[in-house]
């Protein structure tokens, strides 16, 4: 194994129970790299809405766990058989979804289609932080096939809520099929709707930033690249003025990014006929849509996982070049044991990111 210098031990935040808050523990042996894997020593991480379905038990996770699928840091070590790409001391992104089994449906279509495996379609897969040690952790192992470069301008912090709430959303947008100067509305501004405003402001979109919450529509306000419209979901004018906005066609497209069911199924009346409502959340209830608006206007409705590495890869760039920023709220590893608790009582603004000396 090639690596830098790497201790025996390391500190990490566990999860022990479910439904309990994470434990610090200072004595977590360091994980080796196996054949394909790189150590990579992590400097932020980020908690994503998954990782607290995991400390409910949603997943049925193995404990103990470090949880987070969101790192960013630099490689420590490299396993046997890793590409010349990757070397130590490289600043990298983590995505998640690794080990593709090959013999699950999912492995047989995207082979079949294809013609190679893709961990995303995998029943079987090994995911970051749910069935395998995340990033709240000073190290972390992952198959050098999750890595993504980190462009340079681009802090660690920064890049963290891009491995899964950025590459989301930037997956979303591309599942939309639009052009430029298309017109796309973002619904539910917070981690990853003030993301998809932006992303949108950069590929050229007419966009709309939707909320019906005072908290989501200052983000919007406060993004770097704004929306051409920000409306509030409870304004009685809203339909209205998303109507003017598009001239009385609709909108080509929404993403939402919450899991209201309401706002969801009242965002598809906003589209043009055979307008795409891409869907990211992943509400307990399931969705429900209006079926003569499904119908009658022929609505496209889509689900969206989470971009390849490729197309994450170049969302990194995009957000270099248009200086693309989350609104964070940041707490060092010694302080992140009752993460849990605070995302409860939405004790924080914007994207949690751990921060890992």
């Amino acid at each position: 194994m090639s690596s830098s210098y790497v201790p025996a031990q390391m500190k990490a935040l566990r999860l022990t129970k479910y439904n309990e808050n994470y434990k610090l523990q200072r004595d977590v042996p360091v994980p080796k790299p196996g054949y394909g894997e790189v150590l990579v020593r992590v400097h932020a991480s980020g908690f994503c809405h998954t990782d607290y379905q995991v400390y409910q038990g949603a997943y049925h996770t193995k404990l103990p766990i470090s949880p987070s699928h969101e790192p960013a840091g630099v490689i420590s070590g490299l396993g046997p058989n890793v590409s010349s790409d990757w070397r130590v001391g490289q600043p990298v992104g983590v995505i998640n979804f690794r080990n593709a089994c090959d013999t699950c449906n999912g492995c047989r279509w995207r082979k079949t289609t294809t013609g190679r495996l893709d961990a995303r379609y995998c029943d079987n897969k090994t995911m970051s932080g749910i069935t395998a040690d995340g990033g709240f952790a000073e190290y972390m192992v992952t198959d050098a096939n999750c890595l993504v470069h980190l462009p340079d301008g681009l802090s660690f912090e920064q890049a963290a809520p891009l491995m899964c709430a950025g590459a989301t959303v930037w997956n979303a947008l591309r599942q939309a099929d639009l052009k430029e100067g298309d017109s796309v509305a973002i619904v539910g501004i917070g981690g990853l709707g003030v993301l998809g405003i932006q992303f949108a402001k950069a590929m050229g979109y007419r966009t709309v930033a939707i909320d019906n919450r005072e908290i989501g529509l200052q983000l919007a306000a406060k993004a770097t690249l704004k929306s051409d419209l920000v409306v509030g979901y409870n304004d009685p004018e809203a339909t209205k003025k998303i109507s003017e906005f598009t001239d009385g066609i609709g909108l080509t497209a929404v993403v939402v990014c919450t899991d209201n069911v309401p706002a969801s199924n009242w965002s598809i009346n906003l589209l043009q006929p055979r307008g795409t409502c891409v869907v990211l959340g992943l509400p307990d209830e399931g969705y429900r849509f209006d079926a003569f608006a499904l119908v009658f206007r022929e609505i496209i409705i889509k689900g969206s996982l989470h971009a390849p590495r490729d197309a994450v890869e170049e969302m990194l760039q995009v957000v270099v070049k248009h200086q693309i920023l989350s609104h964070l709220t940041t707490v060092r590893l010694e302080d992140a044991e009752a993460l849990p608790e605070k995302v409860a009582a939405h004790d924080f603004e914007g994207r949690l990111v751990v921060l890992i000396d």
